[in-house]
């Protein structure tokens, strides 16, 4: 378990370089801090740094990221609205990422090499890697309903589109196609037997999705990575205490969030270590999401969930498969063939969670029947 403000794709390296610029100390007030490493990898570099007060430090890549300055931007006026509706609706601490300007007031720093340094306040909590059960789960789907809730009325313009072909599924698919096609035959051979178990899900998932609207949700702003380890939890009671990670937050269909969350805490349930769905889970986690976000969600969207789960899990396999094929760790799996593993793990998920479809039906009529 780790102990952190921001929410992080690996543990740490402790080879890896943990320098900070002294331009960027200097602009935060921490010329003599002590500084330590909590994550490093190829998109993000993340510090903790104390020095009379305590704060994370990230370094964001040029190299690694298409629009930084719409990143930042889409982050700054999320948590800025949020510090609004805080401070009006009195709540208290907060429960999402607390951006710090620099000593100048900006929030964040650009370096010559193109790189975006930025701080968030540190905060005290654990983020979740094991089995955990329905109530700790449930607290999670709480709190990114809390963010569903808080964001709707979020002013202005829309958010920048920074990942224009995310969750975008018949683009994974047609990219893991081509992927096959251009692979070694030693990594064609292992996905192969896999294709008519992909087709068959591909086609299924798209009937549900035709069936419940999907394309046609409205769209609002959207954390878009809503996995477990983007939550933080308290160490005594296993509560979810903030939402970690803002960077892919743009507007889109609700069931973005809720799909990914559902796939996510199908990984963290009490039964073992491999990913298990169950009607019972999708009750707790999508339930106590829906009761949160109640105020500002349309059946419509409700409808969306059921299928939001396969949808993603599905996604998320074929991604995992053509890195396989391709030999690229987009994804930082540890262990032998990982990629391969999670694709198939990914394929079974998404069937699972067709096969109790009409049940998970059945419980979203519910939660609209209740509103």
């Amino acid at each position: 378990m780790l102990e952190s403000g921001l929410a992080h794709s690996s543990l740490v390296d402790v080879k890896t370089d943990f320098s900070v610029p002294e331009t960027v100390l200097d602009a935060y007030g921490l010329e003599d801090a002590y500084v330590e490493l909590l994550t490093g990898g190829r998109t993000n570099r993340t510090l903790r740094a104390r020095a009379g007060r305590d704060l994370v430090l990230q370094q964001m890549r040029g190299s690694a990221h298409g629009d930084l300055l719409g990143i930042m931007e889409n982050l700054v006026r999320v948590t800025s609205h949020l510090d609004w509706r805080r401070a009006v609706e009195g709540q208290g601490d907060s429960w999402y990422p607390q951006l710090v300007p620099t000593l100048p007031g900006k929030p964040f720093i650009m370096t010559p090499e193109g790189d975006v340094w930025r701080a968030f306040v540190y905060r005290k909590g654990q983020i979740l890697r094991s089995a955990q059960p329905l109530a700790t789960l449930a607290s999670a789907g709480a709190l990114y309903g809390r963010f569903s809730n808080q964001t709707a009325d979020l002013g202005g313009p829309p958010l920048i589109r920074t990942a224009p072909e995310f969750h975008n599924l018949d683009r994974v698919h047609r990219e893991l196609l081509h992927g096959f096609e251009a692979a070694e035959s030693s990594r064609r051979a292992l996905i192969e037997p896999l294709l008519v178990t992909i087709e068959d899900l591909k086609s299924q998932v798209d009937k549900r999705c035709a069936d419940d609207g999907l394309d046609s949700c409205p769209h609002r702003v959207v954390h878009n990575d809503t996995k477990l380890s983007n939550v933080l939890f308290d160490r005594d009671h296993g509560r979810a205490t903030a939402v970690l990670d803002l960077d892919l937050a743009m507007m889109g269909p609700c069931w973005h969030d809720v799909g990914d969350l559902v796939r996510s805490a199908s990984w963290h349930t009490p039964e073992g270590q491999a990913p298990m769905f169950s009607v019972e889970l999708f009750d707790a986690v999508v339930g106590a999401f829906v009761e949160t976000a109640a105020e500002t969600l349309r059946d419509e969207e409700i409808i969306s969930f059921a299928t939001a789960g396969p949808r993603l899990s599905l996604e998320l396999a074929l991604r995992y498969l053509h890195d396989h094929l391709l030999d690229e760790p987009r994804l930082i799996v540890v262990g032998h063939n990982g990629h391969l593993q999670r694709g198939h793990a990914n394929l079974k998920l998404a069937g699972e969670m067709l096969g109790t479809y009409d049940a998970i039906r059945q419980t979203v009529d519910g939660f609209i029947d209740q509103r």
